[in-house]
């Protein structure tokens, strides 16, 4: 797999370039350091909403209708995203139509128009998009999980903020937080696939003609320090109950984060894993049940989420809490240790055939690490990554007095199930 190439343009941007042979396919991918966790109460929301407003029109391209159809008159594939630290608009094309994604996303990025019109009708938008979320239990188990893990912080404010916050949001606002934010030194570009000299050329052309600036984006750290366990609860009429159990961990940068993700997938990543095995196929307690990692600068959390039959919602807390136990207490067999790595480098292998998710891949490492590590040293340490490194991770973060629950069903008293995280 071919390295990153690191540059910077013109105007201070920097790019990272991925090319790759044997594909057809170029990615441009932008990243802007500023989502959730970079707003103050008055702002909530603003960053998913700024990023929504990007696509209702630019200076070229003047209504969301001709935006749209100049991608998909080359059959691209477009989107954005915005997370708590940053935000991500991305084109993937056809290598000979690269010179219009770049075109398009520059003049998205740098020549928005706002329309303050467009703003009051996407508000209606984004309302109904908030309430989506809130009203399916499976889709809302992650926010309110990470509400009750990050209370007291941004990061424990939802990404898209509330209804109440976006009715709020001014055009005045969003202009501000458009010009603080997006400018070369809070951004970064990167291009992955198929390319040629004159492609490059035209990045610089496209994305280092603008001349703002200002400060890189910035957010008061955090990382929970609970002394016992915290309760969640939703209460919604309803048979199956979401439940997500997790606890503070390791973020951003953290040597031992890597441990913990091979950890997550011994424990939960897929259908031969302990959690999976235990609750779904021996016991029939639930259809889906997974563990994972979630990181950010400077904290992070392991969670356990799965749809259970609430009349055996205790069982499973049980269960779940007696596999985690037994990863402090013993150590993982090397042939158990050995197949989670098999399976986490052919998952990443294939996925980074990808143009977008090697841009991806480049990006965030880059932006959220300030490293450059390629792919091939992403897989030499997760083989060096030893049982005893799994061990400690376990001992370290897997601690019933800082355990977090969040439960989405027809309960109200937290009490219980308190109880029985420590019992």
């Amino acid at each position: 797999m071919p390295e990153a190439q690191f540059t910077k343009l013109s105007n201070g941007l920097p790019l990272l370039t991925v090319p790759m042979a044997g594909t057809k396919s170029a990615t441009v991918l932008v990243l802007t350091r500023v989502g959730s966790r970079c707003e103050n109460s008055r702002e909530q929301g603003l960053s998913h909403f700024l990023e929504h407003m990007l696509f209702k029109g630019t200076h070229k391209w003047p209504t969301a209708q001709e935006l749209s159809q100049a991608l998909d008159g080359i059959g691209a594939d477009f989107n954005a995203f915005t997370t708590k630290e940053y935000t991500g608009y991305y084109v993937k094309a056809a290598a000979r139509h690269l010179p219009l994604a770049l075109e398009v996303l520059s003049d998205m990025v740098w020549r928005p128009k706002l329309d303050q019109a467009e703003m009051t009708r996407e508000k209606k938008v984004i309302c109904e998009e908030i309430k989506m979320y809130e009203e399916n239990p499976l889709m809302h188990i992650g926010d309110l999980f990470e509400q009750a893990l990050y209370h007291g912080s941004s990061l424990g404010v939802n990404i898209a903020g509330s209804q109440r916050s976006v009715t709020a949001l001014t055009h005045a606002q969003l202009q501000g937080f458009w010009r603080s934010h997006y400018h070369p030194r809070n951004m970064l570009l990167a291009v992955a696939g198929k390319f040629s000299a004159s492609d490059r050329k035209l990045m610089n052309n496209r994305f280092g003609d603008f001349k703002a600036t200002g400060k890189p984006g910035s957010f008061k750290l955090f990382y929970p320090h609970y002394r016992s366990p915290q309760v969640a609860i939703q209460f919604k009429e309803t048979e199956q109950v979401q439940l997500a159990i997790g606890w503070p961990a390791y973020g951003w940068g953290d040597k031992r984060l890597l441990a913990l993700e091979l950890l997550a997938t011994i424990l939960g990543g897929n259908m031969s894993s302990r959690l999976f095995l235990r609750l779904r196929e021996r016991e029939g307690l639930c259809y889906s049940i997974r563990a994972s990692t979630d990181a950010y600068v400077g904290t992070g959390s392991f969670v356990v989420q799965a749809g259970l039959d609430k009349a055996r919602l205790e069982l499973a807390i049980k269960l779940i809490r007696a596999e985690l136990k037994r990863a402090r207490r013993e150590v993982i067999p090397a042939a158990e240790i050995n197949k989670a790595k098999e399976y986490i480098r052919g998952k990443f292998t294939l996925a980074l055939e990808d143009s977008s998710a090697r841009a991806d891949y480049a990006a965030k490492h880059y932006f959220l690490e300030g490293s450059r590590e390629t792919p091939e040293q992403h897989l030499t340490r997760l083989a060096r990554v030893t049982a005893s490194e799994l061990q400690a991770a376990a001992q370290d973060v897997l601690r019933d007095q800082r355990a977090t629950l969040a439960l989405i069903g027809p309960f109200k008293n937290q009490a219980p199930w308190r109880k029985l995280l420590v019992s």
